[in-house]
């Protein structure tokens, strides 16, 4: 397996893992930095909420391959 195959596949796996998500930043792709845009907003469940994305740049190897990216965003007040 080449360094490059090892980078997408780590690059996938984040983005099904879950990556932060920033009220003032959004969430980042894993593959190329750039921010992403929201397509599916779960409810807020304790103090957690998921989000699922998908990255626009069009040279980006996740936007390419259609993979969703999942955040996840914690409520720091409580």
């Amino acid at each position: 397996m080449t360094a490059a195959q090892t980078s997408i596949i780590l690059a996938v796996k984040k983005a099904e893992n879950g990556v932060d998500y920033s009220s003032r930043y959004g969430a980042i792709c894993p593959w190329c930095g750039r921010r992403t845009m929201i397509y599916k907003t779960m409810p807020w469940y304790n103090n957690t909420r998921i989000r699922y994305h998908r990255c626009t740049h069009l040279k980006c190897i996740l936007m390419t391959m259609s993979k969703t990216i999942k955040s996840v965003e914690i409520d720091q007040s409580q």
